[in-house]
């Protein structure tokens, strides 16, 4: 083997040795009907060397990619041309990823309990109808079926406790008073539970989360929260930014510095106040309602003892009703980002 044959061997990973060996069993045996019959991969006796689709089958890629293999191969009989090397072109790579990453979210919309397959088929139309490119400089059948799979995984995660959750501060009303206070909410997109609340300045909205956070440690630690199965991770957070929006401009640095990257994305828009919970609790909470158009420029109340009791009660007995205390389950600890999220909030 030449020497940079060899290195190249060296540098690939188990899988893509695998894959290296699939495709040149394939390649060596298109032309040998013999050899093709012993290893199972055509009739005995039948004579025939084995079909294009086959072939292709059997190396594991769709059509045109094997006939773009195939002329390579012929071209210069290598591991280069079988497509399995271990240094990928990295603008080849991100040519299509941030494509393939943005259409399959609306291809498995369209179709949330298609197969794989399916999904990646459709994903391939879609790319070619985005770019324009025709079928054959198309990503491959593997990768296509490798972008469906990491997405279909993804929705699996984020229906799972924990995996996704919101930060939200808006204006509200309680049932026992004509004030209106500010409250800071972080929400589990998929139960609705509340983790922790609290009632504060939306001018000092690092603390207001800080002191909602603090809350959340303390109901993750007690029923009904501590009975629910919780995701292995942390995926996704955001964060509405109060009236504050300077004193976060140093959020990101924040995070970064905390190991936290990519979390609490921020959403800063003039009309960003109840955004997540009008989409995941709606307007009310039991007797509390919301007002988030007043958030912006309300003269909030500070909350006292009764006010916070009052807010509390109404968060105990929303996550009684959108938890189910009936079915028992296995406990799980939350996620362990999502804990170093709330005690880094918490120290704020």
């Amino acid at each position: 083997m030449p020497a940079a044959e060899s290195a190249m061997w060296s540098a690939m990973s188990l899988d893509q040795r695998a894959n290296a060996i699939r495709r040149l069993r394939a390649m060596i045996v298109l032309d040998d009907p013999e050899r093709a019959s012993a290893m199972g991969m055509a009739p005995k006796g039948s004579g025939k060397p084995l079909a294009m689709s086959d072939a292709a089958s059997s190396a594991g890629v769709s059509l045109n990619r094997w006939y773009e293999m195939h002329a390579a191969w012929r071209q210069n009989r290598s591991l280069a041309s079988l497509g399995t090397f271990a240094a990928v072109p990295r603008t080849r790579v991100l040519s299509y990823h941030d494509d393939l990453k943005e259409l399959v979210v609306s291809v498995v919309d369209g179709d949330p309990g298609g197969s794989v397959r399916k999904l990646a088929l459709a994903l391939g139309e879609a790319y070619g109808r985005k770019t324009g490119a025709p079928e054959a400089d198309w990503p491959s059948y593997n990768t296509l079926r490798k972008f469906a799979e990491a997405e279909l995984r993804s929705r699996m995660r984020s229906d799972e406790p924990g995996s996704d959750v919101r930060f939200d501060c808006c204006a509200c009303h309680l049932p026992h008073s004509e004030d209106i206070f500010v409250a800071f909410l972080i929400i589990d997109k998929a139960t609705r539970a509340i983790l922790g609340g609290a009632l504060a300045d939306p001018d000092e909205s690092r603390k207001g989360y800080g002191l909602a956070a603090q809350d959340a440690v303390r109901r993750l630690a007690a029923p009904p929260l501590n009975a629910l199965r919780w995701s292995a991770e942390l995926g996704h957070s955001e964060i509405v930014i109060g009236r504050d929006v300077a004193s976060w401009s140093d959020h990101v640095q924040r995070m970064n510095k905390a190991g936290l990257s990519g979390q609490l994305q921020p959403a800063t828009a003039a009309r960003r106040f109840g955004l997540y919970v009008r989409r995941y609790l709606g307007d009310r909470l039991g007797r509390v309602r919301f007002a988030p158009g007043r958030t912006k420029d309300v003269a909030y109340a500070k909350a006292n003892g009764e006010d916070v009791a009052r807010f509390n009660l109404e968060i105990d007995v929303h996550n009684a009703l959108v938890i189910d205390f009936v079915r028992p389950v296995r406990h799980t600890k939350p996620p362990a980002t999502l804990m170093a999220l709330l005690d880094n909030l918490a120290m704020t």
